[in-house]
């Protein structure tokens, strides 16, 4: 733990931008072991180049669990077993060991790979309690590191460097307030989100070892210790006070909205606007007949129907946009699939819209706007961030609900969810929801706010541990400063139950406890099911990592944040 070590005071410097006030020594940089395989009863290590294991020279090395009975026959009872570690090393080379061995691998000139993870420094193998393996990765903090801070904030998906100097810190005053966390189980840290995620040499990635090389040393303190750094993915808006969620008031780790500051909204404007979203989509498509539909969805030559007659139009359509299908009644076939209305005119326009709708012929492309200047997008495509250009006669459509209602002008900030369609690397048409007013600096998150539903089966079922029957209705009584639930009473046919908004929160599978609830219930009150309204991934409490990505856009420093989640803090080098 953090108190093994001596505490001095050192002078006011400045360093890699940080003011360090008061300095935590080490006596040098220290070592972590991570539990990275805790309960395994067989697997595989390999390398490229050859590794020492129990003084032999190998690339790969097959460990089991084998159950040894001596050499003796006869009858046994359970307690005669042992179990034991077996150590393949080559096809015909077996090595026995007592299962409470420690088996240390010396890497050679490249990583160890475990279980498809590669691994810098050394790894241990010992027998534990359960009668199963665990695998240890031993090596210096700051390597440590580099396979923990990718994988919480991943520098693919958010490249700023000062939200990754930001999460570097936090990370490393994680691991050097818990270190020993598991020493009973012979290991410093888990490599779960239990702990922090840690998947070794494989995820490391250039810009978040440039973070923890910047920062090297640097740990976030409060009154001379080093903080409970705990963080989460997205805190929709405004992070919770620790006893809300925790149930342990901690003064740095209070409710805080998430934010630094906004740049202005920088206007868009396009040539074209359409007078809705039908008539736009067969304009961006270019659509006004037939041929031009054909053109479209990829036949060529086409020509026109004889008639918008249902018994003429429905043989031309159904021999040309659908050929594999065979049906005794084109009419009927058409129809079904929307394409023609069975009562009423069939205007050329709505027929064509239909028909490119049921074809799926538009490709649009779901994405969170990262930045717009003015004349360039950054938008994350799934884990990919793209620059792409708008074409100057780009549709463009404002969504509000499930209306899309087009415009010609307006702004974007950043963090607005789009819809693209993308043709030639320019922006042809786009769907884009706005921000609400002063949106936090998590609005880049795809959780900043989301919606789910459970159905009354899966209700019953995720409330059964409280043995309290079929679910009749759920009531808040208590939310904290950013409306996580804190308390909610469950109320059953057999009962009813109060639980903290943590454990609500887990039996309900919901992302986080920022949530509000909708019932749907029948004439008879009875209930069919709920949704579930909310914002933000995780436990709410300390960092938001996407707002750390947030407040680096807006121009915040690693500092910056960092003392903005944790309040009244310092930054201490502590080796």
């Amino acid at each position: 733990m953090f108190s093994r070590y001596r505490i001095s005071l050192a002078s006011v410097r400045l360093f890699a931008g940080f003011v360090l006030l008061s300095q935590l020594s080490f006596p040098a940089e220290p070592t972590v072991r991570i539990g990275i395989q805790q309960n395994i009863s067989s697997f595989r290590l390999r390398s490229s180049e050859p590794f020492t294991l129990e003084g032999t020279r190998t690339r790969s090395a097959e460990f089991s669990i084998v159950i040894a009975i001596g050499d003796r026959e006869g009858t046994y009872t359970r307690s005669d077993l042992e179990p034991r570690m077996a150590i393949e090393i080559a096809s015909d080379t077996i090595m026995i060991r007592p299962l409470d061995s420690v088996v240390r691998v010396d890497p050679g000139g490249a990583p160890i790979e475990v279980e498809g993870r590669t691994y810098r420094g050394d790894v241990e193998i010992f027998g534990n309690s359960r009668g199963t393996m665990t695998v240890v990765n031993e090596l210096p903090l700051e390597e440590y590191l580099r396979g923990v801070v990718p994988n919480e904030l991943a520098p693919d998906a958010f490249p700023e460097l000062e939200a990754l100097k930001a999460q570097a810190i936090a990370a490393r005053t994680y691991i050097v307030r818990n270190l020993g966390q598991f020493e009973s189980e012979n290991f410093d840290i888990c490599a779960t989100d239990f702990c922090q995620v840690y998947r070794g040499f494989g995820t490391e990635h250039p810009l978040s070892d440039e973070a923890i090389e910047q920062t090297r040393g640097i740990v976030a303190t409060y009154e001379g210790e080093a903080i409970n750094a705990l963080y989460s993915s997205t805190c929709g808006g405004r992070t919770e006070n620790a006893e809300n969620v925790f149930q342990q008031k901690v003064p740095y780790l209070v409710s805080t909205i998430c934010h630094y500051r906004h740049p202005e909204p920088q206007p868009f404007q396009t040539s074209v606007i359409y007078s809705n979203w039908e008539v736009g989509l067969l304009g961006i498509a270019g659509v006004e007949n037939f041929s031009d539909a054909g053109r479209f969805l990829g036949i060529a030559d086409l020509e026109e129907p004889a008639s918008m007659e249902p018994e003429v139009l429905a043989p031309f359509i159904r021999s040309h946009f659908f050929q594999n299908v065979m049906v005794e009644s084109d009419v009927d076939f058409l129809q079904a699939q929307g394409v023609l209305l069975p009562e009423g005119p069939n205007e050329i326009s709505d027929v064509l819209l239909r028909l490119i709708e049921k074809k799926n012929a538009f490709e649009w492309q779901s994405a969170r706007l990262m930045s717009w200047d003015g004349e360039k997008l950054n938008v994350r495509i799934g884990q990919e961030i793209q620059e792409l250009e708008l074409k100057p006669d780009v549709a463009v459509f404002r969504r509000i609900g499930d209306e899309r209602i087009p415009v010609d002008q307006g702004a974007w900030l950043g963090g607005e969810g789009f819809d693209l369609r993308i043709v030639d690397g320019f922006v042809e048409a786009l769907v884009y929801r706005p921000n609400p007013g002063n949106p936090s600096a998590d609005r880049y998150s795809p959780v900043a706010r989301w919606q789910t539903h459970r159905t009354r089966e899966e209700l019953d079922t995720a409330i059964r541990s409280l043995n309290i029957g079929l679910l009749e209705d759920i009531r808040v009584v208590a939310r904290g400063l950013s409306e996580r639930v804190v308390r909610v009473e469950i109320r059953g046919t057999n009962g009813r139950s109060e639980i903290a908004g943590s454990r609500f929160r887990t039996l309900l599978g919901l992302r986080d406890t920022l949530v509000y609830i909708d019932e749907e219930r029948n004439r008879r009150r009875e209930l069919l099911g709920m949704s579930f309204y909310g914002g933000g991934w995780g436990h709410g409490v300390g960092m938001c990592q996407v707002g750390a990505y947030g407040m680096a856009i807006d121009g915040a420093l690693a500092e910056d944040i960092l003392k903005t989640y944790y309040r009244g803090i310092e930054l201490t080098e502590v080796y």
